[in-house]
């Protein structure tokens, strides 16, 4: 199956590498951005779409199967908190979601099983679309 491309900003890319290769972080961290990187077109923060899902943007999503909505933010691995809907861009529901587009769906495989099916309903929040370069 071929994978969707994705994008990213430059800042977030130099942000990820540098929480892939922190002291204490991962190993896997690594190849999961390295995987993420070979699908993605990367761009200037300015030139970032306000549809598409970045570091730090806060998303509503829905399962279509079951019609449940959830609100994530994805964040770096220091901010994460599933319980208060912070995702980590290194689980498997954060990189998929990185760089998504909003009306798209994404397919990930959570640790506990079957394959999930998320449709992206809305951007709540985009730093870049804020002119939030800093976040």
């Amino acid at each position: 199956m071929k994978q969707k491309t994705c994008y990213l900003t430059e800042l977030d890319v130099v942000r990820l590498e540098k929480h892939a290769a922190m002291p204490g972080a991962e190993a896997k961290y690594q190849t999961m951005l390295d995987d993420l990187l070979v699908r993605a077109v990367i761009v200037a923060p300015r030139d970032i779409a306000a549809n598409v899902v970045t570091m730090n943007s806060q998303v509503t999503l829905t399962d279509e199967q079951t019609g449940e909505e959830m609100t994530w933010t994805v964040v770096y691995p220091p901010g994460a908190d599933f319980s208060n809907g912070r995702l980590n861009v290194f689980s498997p529901a954060g990189l998929a979601l990185l760089g998504a587009k909003r009306g798209e769906r994404i397919r990930f495989m959570p640790p506990g099983g079957d394959e999930k099916v998320l449709k992206v309903l809305q951007i709540l929040f985009q730093p870049e679309a804020a002119d939030g370069f800093t976040l």
